[in-house]
């Protein structure tokens, strides 16, 4: 049986990060939010801690004092607090004008005096056309320009009160709706992102609209387009229909697509919420076993980490492999039989070494050049 180690590096050279696990937690009634309570059941239901727990904020509703309470939540349970803050009543040309300064700036105030790490995702799924500063969004007048430049000025009020601990998450959705819009192309550039995210569902046959489509009809489109864009990547929602189709193996593909093609994915949020009629049930319990197929792919990206520790190498402080002069250079913890895989951002393979047994310590490997951004990653076999 191949085990692949999820850790991989950039030839970029960028951190490794360990696969994190998040929800829109869900919880009873119309309006749920993620109380301590409501995390609690869920982290009972999936059997392990949450990394990463969702939050959404609305502008000129929730300041920061509201938004504080589920930010100690999540400190409190050991998590990071993931915003979608959603600039509802605003287009993208009124943010850019500054008319919503004053909330905008009294916000980042706050985040500052907190002093602890939250993620802030504002202007997500701009390719669509169903929120106030989406592009596709009939008559809004949002362009990807002027959305890109909006979410630039979000930013710099954060730059200029000083803030440095939140992480700024731009997020796709996994398919376009509406006239004039993209994928990418509201992505305010490197400079103003820490991480990129999609967003996607499986609606199934919930919708008289919607048909059952696998995990890789949802996403890879996106996952492909991204593929320029050197950030972290993770999925910021997701869920799927029980309605036309097999949701636990759904999830279970999911997972798989983790450890090969979707390598770059570096964390995954289920949206866990009971919609109602004109939605779908996105809730992860809405069979045994859907929560089992979560459960064990949970189980399963653990266990490729824990199968194999990748150290920092040489001056590659941050990375897990060190391309240099030809060779890959990558230490291990313990011994191991294994090949070398070489994946670009599409998750095609390039190059793969032959299988070799690594003893504990340093290795070299004789590597081509990369003429792409390219991902290494450890096969392991057993």
């Amino acid at each position: 049986m191949n085990k692949k180690l999820f850790l991989s590096m950039c030839v970029a050279p960028v951190a490794a990060m360990a696969f994190q696990v998040g929800a829109w937690v869900g919880g009873p009634g119309q309006y749920p939010q993620p109380t301590q309570q409501n995390v609690q059941a869920f982290q009972d239901l999936q059997g392990t801690h949450l990394d990463l727990i969702s939050y959404f904020a609305l502008f000129d509703i929730n300041d920061w004092n509201a938004t504080e309470e589920y930010a100690n939540v999540a400190k409190e349970n050991g998590s990071t607090l993931v915003v979608t803050w959603m600039a509802n009543g605003y287009n993208a040309q009124d943010l850019v004008d500054g008319k919503a300064d004053t909330y905008i700036r009294d916000y980042a105030k706050g985040v500052k005096n907190y002093g602890e790490e939250i993620w802030l995702r504002p202007l997500h799924e701009a390719n669509g056309d169903w929120y106030d500063w989406g592009v596709g969004k009939a008559g809004a007048g949002n362009t990807d320009a002027n959305v890109a430049e909006a979410f630039r000025h979000i930013v710099n009020i954060f730059r200029e009160e000083n803030v440095t601990n939140v992480k700024w998450v731009w997020t796709t959705n996994a398919s376009n709706a509406g006239t004039g819009t993209t994928l990418t192309g509201n992505y305010p550039g490197d400079e103003y992102v820490d991480y990129i995210s999609i967003d996607g569902y499986n609606w199934g046959k919930c919708q008289s609209w919607s048909s059952w489509q696998t995990f890789t009809q949802v996403f890879k489109k996106a996952y492909n387009a991204l593929a320029n864009i050197d950030k972290p990547l993770f999925i910021a929602e997701i869920s799927s229909s029980e309605l036309g189709g097999n949701k636990a193996e759904w999830i279970t593909d999911m997972f798989e697509h983790f450890t090969t093609d979707f390598s770059r994915v570096f964390a995954v949020m289920w949206f866990s919420q009971s919609k109602e009629a004109n939605e779908g049930d996105w809730a992860l319990n809405t069979s045994q076993a859907a929560v089992d197929a979560w459960k064990a792919g949970i189980a399963k990206m653990k266990a490729l980490e824990s199968n194999t520790a990748i150290k920092p190498t040489g001056r590659a402080a941050d990375s897990s492999f060190r391309l240099q002069d030809g060779k890959l250079y990558v230490q291990t913890d313990k011994a191991l039989k294994a090949s070398v895989v070489q994946f670009d951002y599409q998750g095609r393979i390039l190059w793969q070494s032959a299988v070799q047994h690594f003893t504990p310590g340093v290795h070299a490997i004789d590597a081509p050049e990369a003429n792409t951004r390219s991902i290494y990653k450890l096969s392991i076999k057993q």
